[in-house]
């Protein structure tokens, strides 16, 4: 995906991922610590759905990095979607795009309730246009995941 809208300015996702932590070295280094891609938790107990909406919180960093954006201001937006009750969205974030910059990087932490298995996911929009998205699956300790 890198470099396929780089000729007609229109910005796009270079990269996003779930991660447990992050860490910046010397140089602006990035080091991406415990990518996620599955979350095994303990299955619920008899009735414990029912009564409880939210099963668990989990604590992740979402880095993900825009690039072709054209200077001037923008809004970003994280929204976070999820099996169960719909959760609300926070409000888009002001960005200004610096005139030379070609790429910007973000982390972004995370709780987020679980209330059933399945993909949860981070969509990420800048000026209400879908960029891409970053995902994770939520499977209960004996369950199969779910097909593709």
């Amino acid at each position: 995906m890198s470099g396929e809208n780089v000729d007609d300015g229109e910005a796009y996702l270079k990269y996003a991922l779930f991660c447990r932590d992050t860490t910046e070295g010397p140089g602006d280094e990035l080091a991406l610590d415990g990518i996620i891609d599955l979350i095994e938790l303990p299955a619920p107990q008899a009735g414990q759905a029912a009564d409880q909406a939210v099963l668990a919180e989990v604590d992740v960093h979402l880095v993900f990095c825009i690039e072709g954006a054209t200077p001037g201001p923008h809004h970003l937006l994280v929204v976070i979607k999820a099996p169960g009750i719909p959760l609300d969205p926070p409000p888009p974030q002001r960005i200004d795009w610096e005139e030379g910059i070609i790429f910007q990087r973000w982390i972004k932490l995370f709780r987020i309730p679980v209330q059933k298995a399945g993909y949860h996911t981070a969509a990420i929009l800048l000026d209400g246009t879908p960029l891409g998205e970053a995902s994770f699956l939520v499977r209960f300790t004996g369950e199969t995941p779910p097909p593709d």
